[in-house]
């Protein structure tokens, strides 16, 4: 009677392991998910412009199935475009507005024809809703015809 008692004992605690587990991942599934849908409704607020082409697909969630989010998100939503057209003045300042980005940092579009060909890359960093955002635009310059928009949104700095 005593051995049937101890083993059932073992499989009760058994089952409540697996059930937790399981209830654990389930859980992490939903705010990988959560977080997933937070960054794209941010990164969506970013407006293109028709002839804009998407650069490479947008970065899935980081860790994949084994990311557990005990301190933050797994992803990474990061869109890129090539927007083939040079750099107009106030470019940045207008995405940032479509954002509703208020940078902690930022560095104004300057176009210094001594350094990197004429180019330009310029940015707005700041904070929305708790995550890190980041909008860049990157020029190579008058004689290039790659013209870079980016949005980045995450968690623990850009």
């Amino acid at each position: 009677m005593r051995h049937h008692k101890t083993s059932m004992i073992a499989v009760l605690a058994a089952v409540v392991m697996v059930v937790g587990v399981a209830g654990f991942f389930t859980n992490v599934h939903f705010q990988n998910e959560a977080n997933i849908r937070q960054m794209k409704a941010i990164a969506d607020r970013l407006q293109t412009s028709p002839g804009w082409e998407p650069i490479g697909p947008t970065q899935a969630p980081l860790g994949g199935a084994f990311c557990i989010p005990l301190d933050g998100p797994c992803a990474i939503y990061d869109n890129r475009w090539d927007t083939h057209r040079p750099y107009r003045a106030g470019d940045l300042e207008r995405y940032i507005d479509q954002v509703g980005l208020t940078p902690d940092e930022y560095e104004p579009c300057l176009r210094e024809q001594r350094y990197n060909s004429g180019g330009l890359m310029c940015r707005g960093v700041g904070r929305i809703d708790g995550w890190d955002v980041r909008i860049t635009i990157d020029d190579y310059g008058p004689a290039s015809d790659s013209y870079t928009i980016q949005i980045v949104v995450e968690r623990y700095g850009y």
